[in-house]
């Protein structure tokens, strides 16, 4: 007997500290799916074999590909599917236990999801944390991420035709790849969207990527690695006379932990020296993120430092006090209750 977990049941497996390591331990996809459920016995001794899944909320979600001999109960909610799975579809991580891949869940939670929820879901599966009430500011930071855009984007193209697809499609050019928390995710949205999303249309090449930086009072051609939240470079064209005053601009979220003592020693530094290569940093509060004001007129310095078009933020305003008000609705655990305004 196997079983395949599903939607928001795959959901909470991939958030377990131990969901990488046990997929890296199997390092097997399948698109096999079990034609029916497990007894409750079956059920509970498949779950003690593998102990991170002992703690899984109930009901579980399983997907079988029959709805012969098997119903839904208490302990255990049936989803049927016919559909033909390509072979990376779903994620062995024990013996008799597989589970919905990175790549398959943001179509199966396409049902009960916003095309703004979509979009932050992707961003978690594409960064490096996971939401988890259990930690400290909700969430455990992760190595590596689960997956890619890349892989997302070729999973759907390995799809035939199925429910959320479009809404899938939809939401990928607004997924901020490799952010480190929810709130930088939401204010790489918040940057990227269109304005008749509720952004602020502002190109950004990457966020959290390594950068070599010579480090400032240290030995000569020392370098330091330094990973920016968000990075926004200058145009690269402007002309013969053009003097650019910055390569680039670096923006960061600073939640709780930046408070600590030795972190804020270690932002001081790494802000010298991203000022010492022609990169300007600035660095967003949750009081500044919350600040609509704030947040023009932030973006507005942004698009003079490095001398973009400026925007008359004069239009848009109520769009994008709505996208704020939205994605503060986004906790990662309910779904259906927040969209981007006037898509």
């Amino acid at each position: 007997m196997s079983i395949l977990i599903t939607y928001t049941s795959a959901l909470e497996v991939m958030r377990l500290p131990e969901f990488p390591e046990l997929a890296a331990q199997w390092s097997e996809r399948t698109g096999y799916i079990p034609e029916k459920l497990p007894t409750v016995e079956e059920l509970e001794r498949i779950l003690d074999s593998c102990p991170p899944l002992r703690g899984l909320s109930r009901p579980l979600h399983l997907l079988v590909s029959s709805d012969n001999n098997s119903h839904t109960s208490k302990r255990l909610v049936r989803h049927v599917t016919r559909l033909v799975h390509p072979r990376t579809a779903f994620v062995r991580i024990a013996e008799e236990v597989c589970v919905t891949s990175p790549e398959l869940l943001p179509l199966q939670m396409a049902r009960v999801t916003t095309s703004l929820e979509e979009t932050l879901l992707m961003c978690e599966l594409c960064g490096t944390y996971a939401i988890s009430a259990g930690y400290e500011d909700g969430m455990l930071q992760r190595r590596e991420t689960l997956t890619t855009r890349k892989g997302l984007e070729a999973f759907l193209d390995s799809m035939g035709s199925c429910y959320g697809k479009g809404k899938v499609r939809e939401a990928l050019p607004l997924v901020c790849a490799d952010s480190g928390s929810p709130y930088e995710s939401k204010l790489g949205v918040r940057l990227r969207a269109q304005r008749e999303q509720g952004g602020y249309k502002l190109s950004f090449v990457s966020m959290n990527e390594e950068l070599s930086l010579e480090a400032i009072g240290a030995e000569f051609e020392r370098k330091q690695v330094r990973k920016p939240d968000i990075l926004v470079l200058a145009p690269a064209h402007f002309g013969p006379e053009a003097r650019m005053p910055f390569r680039g601009i670096a923006v960061d979220y600073k939640g709780r932990i930046h408070d600590d003592p030795v972190v804020a020693e270690r932002d001081d530094t790494r802000r010298n020296e991203l000022l010492a290569h022609g990169i300007k940093p600035y660095e967003i509060r949750k009081k500044h993120y919350d600040d609509i004001d704030y947040m023009d007129s932030f973006v507005a310095k942004i698009q003079h430092d490095l001398r973009l078009p400026a925007d008359d933020l004069a239009f848009g305003r109520e769009a994008r006090i709505a996208l704020h008000d939205a994605m503060e609705k986004i906790d990662g655990v309910h779904w259906g209750r927040a969209d981007l305004p006037n898509l």
